[in-house]
C-alpha cells in the first residue's frame, strides 16, 4: 500500500507541469482488419508497425496516423474499439519490449516520454503509453493530455482508487474515439471479407487504393492479430 500511494502522491504532484513532446513529421499507421468468416463480428488485426518503429528508433516522437482498412464495415463499433485497443497495447508491448533490448536506440515513443509518463505510466500502468499513442492518433494533438490524465487522479480518494479509475477512465476515452475512427475500405479485403456468401454493399470502397502489402496477403488466414514489421 506504500508504495500505491507514493505513485498516487507524484501523479497529483506531477500532474499539473505535464507537456507532451515536440512530435514531429506525422507518420500514417496501416492497420487491417481481417474477416476470418462470413460472422461481420468475428476479426483480427494485422499493424504495421514497421515506418512508426524505425522512427523511434532513431529517437523521434513522430504524430502517428491511423489508417484502418477492411473489407466490411458494419460490426459493433464498442466491441471493435475494446478490442482494437487492447490488440493494439500488446503490439506496441511487444514492439517496446524488442526495442528494449536495443541499448544503442533511444526508442521514442516505445522508449517512454521524459520525466512523468517514463517513471509512471510505462512500468506501472500496462497499456497506458499505448494509450497515448492512440489518443495522440486519434485526436487533435493539443487536447491528447486533457484526454489520457484522468480527472480521478485530482479527486480526493484513495491512492487505490486513483489508479484503478483512473485506467478505466483513460480506456473509456480510448475507445469513445475508436468508435468514431474512419473506416477505409479496401477491394481485396472486401473479397476476402465476403468470399463464399453474397457480397455486401460495395458503397465506401476506395478503388484507387494500393494493392495490399505482400506480409498482409500472407497472413489473411492466420486469425490472430498481430505485427510483421
Amino acid at each position: 500500500m506504500k508504495g500505491i500511494r507514493a505513485l498516487g502522491d507524484r501523479i497529483v504532484d506531477t500532474v499539473g507541469g505535464l507537456s507532451l513532446p515536440k512530435l514531429g513529421r506525422e507518420v500514417e499507421l496501416p492497420v487491417y482488419l481481417i474477416h476470418n468468416s462470413p460472422d461481420a463480428e468475428d476479426y483480427f488485426f494485422i499493424f504495421d508497425f514497421e515506418d512508426f518503429v524505425e522512427q523511434s528508433r532513431q529517437g523521434w516522437f513522430v504524430r502517428p496516423k491511423l489508417r484502418l482498412w477492411a473489407g466490411r464495415s458494419d460490426f459493433n463499433r464498442r466491441a471493435f474499439a475494446r478490442l482494437f485497443r487492447e490488440s493494439f497495447a500488446q503490439e506496441f508491448e511487444l514492439a517496446r519490449v524488442e526495442l528494449a533490448r536495443r541499448p544503442e536506440a533511444k526508442r521514442g515513443w516505445f522508449g517512454g516520454l521524459p520525466g512523468f509518463f517514463r517513471d509512471i505510466a510505462a512500468p506501472s500502468i500496462p497499456g497506458m503509453l499505448a494509450n497515448l499513442v492512440l489518443l495522440v492518433a486519434v485526436s487533435a494533438g493539443g487536447k491528447v493530455l486533457g484526454q489520457i490524465l484522468p480527472a480521478s487522479w485530482t479527486r480526493q480518494k484513495t491512492d487505490a482508487q486513483k489508479l484503478e479509475e483512473g485506467i478505466t477512465e483513460t480506456q473509456g476515452k480510448v475507445d469513445a474515439a475508436l468508435s468514431e475512427i474512419e473506416i477505409s475500405l479496401h477491394m481485396e479485403l472486401y473479397r476476402h471479407a465476403w468470399r463464399g456468401q453474397p457480397p455486401g454493399r460495395l458503397t465506401g470502397v476506395e478503388y484507387d487504393a494500393w494493392p495490399l502489402p505482400n506480409y498482409v496477403r500472407q497472413h489473411l488466414e492466420d486469425g490472430t492479430s498481430g505485427s510483421w514489421w
